[in-house]
């Protein structure tokens, strides 16, 4: 009798479980008002602001023909609304050790003339508005590492930790008496658990934790405001051995101030599968107390390269990224290219250029999301819907963005709660038709809006004068 009331127990369960399924989809599917709320009163992260990488190809950029030149620099640095740009710590200026003693900057020995194609990106950028710069290393200069290479992986030698220190507090210094770029953030190293065939360096969590301390402690010693960023591993799962180590030790804890990592190891075209490590890498920020930066990603497999389904795809990451993980900066990772790929693809003969989709789908965020806004609710009754909203607390402007990632119209009615309702919202669209297209204001009553949003499409509402 036990073993039968039991079969009869999951059979109703199965029953059960796969009723609710039903009714769940069948309730997704039904036509009509989707409701979304805005909570003012619920707020997240500070959102420090967006951005990308013109890293190993800033040539492509800089050997473009004008006037193409000029429109492509316009759109990247100024149109799309990046505030940070992510440069390579320069190994160049110190291919050969400067002198014997770590301690000493033997400036006569340093070059800071052989990173040309990099200073001019960054130059450029910077006569546009964008005064914030990440450099990482992706490798130590070669005759510090193993292998005696950059390239292929190998390791820091220990008894290099102090050159290293030396190296990249040199790299900070000069760019800003050289060149006038203030360096805010380094990341000590890009993906110390990957070994590649180009610039590449690996270290455990052990090894990486002991070299923060020693640049941390040199960094104290010149008066070095930039902040140290780490680990910047490959994939979200490996980033939480590294922090565990590392910030479990004080002293390599009190240098840290960012914690960051790349989302290679979600499947690009299944953007979901990596809620659950965003939240859990989001927990482990939260104990520490430190601000997770999304600092490298994109889709490498080229089938799907500048497509709409790209720009779709890496509208959802970002989502997620900002929602799930609590993220406060989310940079691409190649907001120019080639083969067709990258925000914007160039040739390499310098004579043509071309926007791909996913330009505007990044803009969606980039371009109306203000520096220093925080994340507030916004809760979405469809699962095909996926709603962020963010404030800026010194001036009030309110930016809403929706995906409607389903293959059908969704009609929403957002309403806004604990907020100052503005009088209207700019509406901004992008889809397979459309590319950030001005759409018109929509009037907000009774502290409500109600649109259509059409299918596979990512909008924006917003008070910002962006």
């Amino acid at each position: 009798m036990k073993r039968a009331g039991r079969k009869l127990f999951l059979l109703i369960l199965k029953i059960t479980v796969v009723t609710g399924l039903i009714l769940y989809i069948f309730i997704q599917s039904i036509p009509g008002v989707k409701p979304i709320e805005v909570d003012g009163a619920k707020r997240y992260q500070i959102i420090e602001g967006f951005g990308g990488s013109g890293a190993y190809y800033e040539w492509l950029l800089r050997n473009l023909r004008e006037p193409y030149r000029t429109i492509v620099a316009d759109l990247l640095f100024s149109d799309l609304g990046i505030s940070i740009y992510r440069l390579r710590a320069w190994t160049k200026i110190e291919s050969v050790n400067d002198d014997s003693d770590p301690n000493n900057f033997n400036w006569r020995a340093f070059n800071f003339t052989t990173d040309q194609d990099q200073v001019w990106n960054a130059i450029e950028a910077k006569k546009r508005g964008v005064t914030r710069f990440i450099a990482s290393v992706w490798s130590p200069p070669a005759w510090m590492k193993s292998n005696m290479q950059e390239t292929n992986g190998g390791y820091l030698l220990s008894e290099m930790y102090e050159e290293y220190a030396e190296w990249i507090s040199a790299y900070i210094l000069g760019y800003a008496r050289y060149h006038g770029i203030d360096i805010g953030w380094v990341g000590i190293q890009n993906e110390p658990d990957y070994t590649a065939t180009w610039e590449t360096c690996v270290y455990t969590p052990e090894q990486l934790k002991d070299l923060i301390k020693v640049v941390g402690r040199r960094f104290e010693k010149e008066g070095i405001t930039a902040k140290i960023v780490v680990p910047e591993t490959s994939g979200v799962q490996n980033a939480i051995r590294y922090i565990e180590a590392i910030l479990s030790d004080p002293e390599a804890a009190r240098y840290v101030d960012i914690l960051a990592v790349h989302l290679y190891d979600i499947p690009f075209t299944n953007p979901d599968e990596g809620i659950p490590w965003l939240k859990a890498l989001s927990n482990y920020c939260t104990r520490y107390g430190k601000p997770l930066w999304m600092t490298e990603y994109s889709y490498l497999d080229f089938p799907l390269a500048g497509t709409y389904e790209e720009a779709l795809y890496t509208a959802q990451h970002i989502h997620n990224t900002l929602v799930y993980g609590n993220a406060s900066v989310y940079l691409v990772w190649e907001l120019f290219w080639y083969r067709g790929t990258g925000l914007i693809s160039i040739s390499k003969d310098g004579d043509h250029y071309n926007v791909t989709p996913k330009y505007y789908a990044v803009k969606q965020f980039f371009k109306f999301i203000d520096p220093y806004s925080v994340r507030i609710d916004a809760k979405s009754s469809s699962s095909q819907l996926l709603v962020s909203a963010y404030l800026n607390e010194g001036n009030g402007d309110l930016t809403i963005v929706a995906i409607n990632r389903g293959r059908s119209d969704i009609t929403a009615k957002i309403t806004l709660k604990n907020l100052t309702p503005p009088p209207y919202l700019k509406h901004y669209r992008t889809s397979r038709t459309e590319n950030c297209k001005y759409i018109g204001d929509i009037t907000v009553r009774d502290g409500a809006i109600e649109l259509v949003l059409p299918p596979e499409s990512i909008t924006t509402l917003t008070t910002s004068r962006a």
